[in-house]
């Protein structure tokens, strides 16, 4: 128990029971509740983060299945060194599958452009829509266009909402709990190697309870499964 919530620092007692209970251990969920919480065992608080936002949006719903649609947002940190490093994350909002990544001192239009065709050639197509804020690399006249090339629509968020596009929000906590707080970063490379490992973790092994307790690529495969089955 101490060794899961040493690892999972930002995962509370229902997963760790979820896991114990895959391996084998035979305890009810208020007994493992009891003993996490007489261990000391909890998950701390999250960090608030604020961010800014201006232009327009379209009302879109959340994802109704996998590639439908697409979160893009941008996290930052820097190195041990004080030289900052930006994130630019896709997500797809059905199976929170972590989509696309790059990590660079700065990221433009043409960057954001290049990292949605490299998903998209891994995905098997471009998404219905992609959710945004209006940050100035996102309303850039090159991603409109790239975006009326296929009719992909470009959902932006209302401005300082960022509730909006929560699916991004909460996998950037997660990102910086688990990932960002925890290492010294070296430099760009090391950067990407470290975002490359913990996403790989992220989409093969992290239990999302709106899921079924499956991990992102568990719930992408079960679902392709169940719609070929009933093709």
């Amino acid at each position: 128990m101490h060794k899961f919530a040493k690892d999972h620092r930002r995962w509370e007692h229902r997963r760790a029971w979820r896991s114990a209970l895959a391996e084998g251990y035979g305890v009810c969920r208020e007994t493992f509740r009891r003993l996490w919480r007489e261990e000391g065992l909890r998950v701390l608080p999250r960090k608030k983060r604020k961010r800014l936002a201006a232009g327009t949006h379209r009302d879109v719903p959340a994802g109704q299945y996998p590639n439908d649609v697409w979160a893009l947002d941008f996290q930052f940190d820097s190195t041990w060194h004080g030289k900052t490093i930006k994130i630019c994350n896709i997500i797809d909002e059905y199976t929170r599958e972590h989509v696309a990544f790059t990590v660079d001192k700065k990221i433009d239009a043409g960057s954001v452009i290049e990292l949605l065709d490299l998903a998209s050639l891994e995905h098997s197509g471009r998404p219905r829509v992609i959710r945004m804020d209006n940050g100035p690399e996102f309303i850039a006249h090159a991603l409109h266009a790239w975006a009326e090339e296929d009719e992909t629509i470009q959902a932006f968020i209302p401005p300082g909402q960022p509730w909006h596009d929560g699916f991004v929000e909460s996998f950037h906590n997660r990102m910086r709990d688990e990932l960002l707080e925890d290492n010294s970063i070296e430099n760009l490379e090391h950067a990407r190697l470290l975002v490359a490992q913990w996403s790989q973790r992220y989409n093969d092994f992290h239990p999302h309870s709106s899921l079924g307790y499956l991990s992102p690529r568990k719930y992408a495969e079960q679902w392709k499964h169940e719609n070929t089955v009933n093709a």
